[in-house]
């Protein structure tokens, strides 16, 4: 289970709407936009994974949030742009000479070499919104 990343100003929001933070999986990346200078935001579509399985034989999704984060300070940047899913949303702990800590999206749909997830580093990163939305990812 992944522990609330320390680099992440408000992730308490995160925690509240989902009970811990999640680690993303099968989190729809919505959106990466760039805001100017090294500002790099992510908007991705999240829920809650139970053990149940549905008809089709999928695990039972609940409690689905439209969660969008910002990164300043953006450096080394070699992440797709393409809508994807993840495979895991990961936050290092440890900062580089630079004071910027490296952040892994790992896609599920494929590499980083195939133009899908990749990485980057940034000083700051803050939850701007956590928002519920429709369980039918309208």
């Amino acid at each position: 289970m992944p522990t609330t990343p320390v680099h992440i100003e408000d992730a308490a929001r995160v925690v509240r709407a989902f009970g811990r933070w999640p680690s993303f999986h099968d989190a729809e990346l919505r959106e990466v936009r760039r805001e100017g200078d090294g500002v790099l935001v992510l908007t991705l579509r999240a829920f809650m994974m139970t053990s149940e399985l549905d008809a089709r034989g999928y695990f039972v999704q609940m409690n689905p949030h439209d969660v969008r984060l910002r990164f300043e300070d953006v450096a080394e940047e070699r992440l797709s742009m393409a809508p994807d899913t993840l495979m895991q949303l990961r936050i290092d702990d440890e900062r580089d000479l630079h004071g910027r800590f490296l952040v892994h999206v790992d896609s599920a749909v494929g590499t980083d070499e195939e133009g899908f997830g990749g990485t980057f580093r940034a000083r700051s990163g803050r939850v701007v919104d956590v928002s519920p939305c429709a369980a039918d990812g309208a």
